[in-house]
C-alpha cells in the first residue's frame, strides 16, 4: 500500500505493517489531526512497544520518547514509552474519527495479526476467562467487532458490561490457536492453553502447530 502527501511525497505500507497498524488501532494508538499514528506504552510493556517500533520503522520516526506524568487523584508518577508514525495517516483519521470520536470503519480486515496486536493491546486473563476491553468504542462497533469474530472465524463471544467482548469458552482454543503465533514474549502471560489451563509464557514455540487447522492464511498472514 502505497500513501501520498502533497505532491512529491509517498509512504510504502507493508502488508504486516498495515495490519500492525489496523490492530493497534483497535487497541491504544490514536491518529492525531496532522496525521500521525501515536503508539505509547507503560514501561512495564517496554518490550511490546519496542517490539512494534521494529515492525514499523520504516514508516515512523526515529525518535522514542520517555515520557513522565503526574496523576494528581493519586498523587502518583507514572512513566511510558512512545513514537509516531510519518504524517501520512490523513485519510485514515478520517476513517477512524469521522466525528472526532474512534469507530471501527466498515471495511475492517480482522487478519490473525491485526486480531494478535489487538488482543495484545487491549486484552486480558481474568480466573482463565478471555476479556477484550472496547470501552472506546459505542454499542453498534462493539456489535460490529463481534460480528467480525463469528464471520471470519466462527468465534463466538458476549459483552460483559456493555463494553467488554468475552469470548466464549467453547471458542477459546480456537480463538488462542489463532492469535498464539504472533505473540511476542513478553506477551506470553495473556495466552493459555484452554485444555490444561495453564499459562503459556514458557512454552515452546516449536511445538505449537496449527496450520493444518488454518492453512491457507495462518502461514502468510493474509486474507
Amino acid at each position: 500500500m502505497e500513501l501520498h502527501r502533497r505532491k512529491n511525497l509517498r509512504l510504502v505500507v507493508t502488508n504486516r505493517q498495515k495490519e500492525i497498524l489496523i490492530g493497534s488501532l483497535l487497541g491504544d494508538a490514536y491518529i492525531t489531526r496532522r496525521g500521525q499514528i501515536q503508539f505509547e506504552q507503560s514501561t512495564h510493556q517496554k518490550e511490546y512497544l519496542f517490539w512494534k517500533k521494529k515492525e514499523l520503522e520504516t514508516i515512523s520516526y526515529e525518535n522514542v520518547s520517555f515520557v513522565k506524568r503526574l496523576d494528581k487523584r493519586y498523587q502518583k508518577e507514572t512513566n511510558s514509552y512512545r513514537f509516531w508514525t510519518r504524517q501520512f495517516f490523513q485519510e485514515w483519521r478520517e476513517e477512524f474519527y469521522p466525528n472526532k470520536k474512534k469507530v471501527v470503519p466498515k471495511n475492517t480486515q480482522l487478519t490473525p495479526l491485526t486480531l494478535a496486536v489487538w488482543y495484545m493491546d487491549d486484552g486480558c486473563l481474568s480466573d482463565n476467562r478471555c476479556i477484550i476491553a472496547t470501552d472506546g468504542f459505542c454499542s453498534n462497533d462493539i456489535v460490529f467487532l463481534q460480528e467480525l469474530l463469528v464471520s471470519r472465524y466462527n468465534i463466538k463471544s458476549s459483552l460483559k458490561n456493555r463494553s467488554k467482548i468475552f469470548i466464549h469458552k467453547i471458542s477459546l482454543q480456537r480463538f488462542f490457536a489463532i492469535i498464539d503465533p504472533y505473540i511476542i514474549q513478553s506477551m506470553r502471560y495473556k495466552v493459555f492453553d484452554p485444555v490444561t489451563t495453564s499459562r503459556k509464557r514458557d512454552v515452546d514455540q516449536t511445538k505449537i502447530s496449527i496450520t493444518r487447522q488454518y492453512p491457507d492464511h495462518l502461514d502468510k498472514g493474509i486474507v
